[in-house]
């Protein structure tokens, strides 16, 4: 039997607009599944509904119809919570924090107990090649070293889902084959 990382039913996500209260449709009835261990992309023109769908997918949205799945899990429950990691578009990180000290508050965040989280968190910065920048204030970080600071807080607690939203938007050509590599890297680990 494989394993479903991501099942959407009929998703739709209607907004209302204006004083009035008019109906955007951002999402028509969307249904996809998606394998677990698999690199998948939304590709789309801006306004499609991509990052509508990763919100609704992740609870932070409830959809007008339909629903979604991770791996079983009803999406914005606390199981679907929990297996999940996520890089926003235009990720909020505490710029007066350094880069460990951000990782390491993250870890916290999901629960992760001192002893676990201190190899954790210089695990995943070394993964992400920001190990000679992690002592370093965030505020002082390129687009490309907090997009690499971002995903590692996104991994820290080694979700079974990583959802990246515009992970390389404002990256350089180089930063964009560098997070590349560590997406792949992530798949060959599972």
């Amino acid at each position: 039997m494989k394993d479903i990382a991501i099942r959407i039913d009929g998703l739709l996500k209607d907004f209302s607009v204006g004083i009035q209260g008019k109906k955007l449709r951002a999402l028509d009835g969307l249904n996809l599944e998606i394998e677990a261990n698999q690199i998948y992309g939304l590709l789309g023109p801006n306004g499609s509904g991509k990052s509508t769908t990763i919100k609704l997918l992740l609870g932070l949205l409830r959809p007008t119809e339909g629903s979604s799945y991770i791996f079983g899990a009803p999406s914005g429950s606390m199981a679907a919570r929990q297996k999940v990691g996520y890089l926003p578009e235009a990720p909020y990180l505490y710029r007066f924090l350094t880069g460990y000290e951000l990782v390491n508050f993250y870890a916290r965040m999901c629960g992760m107990v001192r002893s676990e989280r201190l190899n954790k968190v210089e695990e995943v910065i070394n993964l992400v090649g920001m190990d000679g920048a992690s002592d370093q204030r965030v505020g002082t970080y390129s687009k490309g070293m907090l997009q690499r600071i971002g995903l590692a807080q996104a991994l820290v607690h080694d979700p079974q889902l990583v959802i990246l939203d515009e992970p390389t938007a404002g990256v350089d050509p180089i930063g964009t084959v560098a997070i590349a590599t560590i997406i792949e890297q992530l798949k060959a680990r599972g």
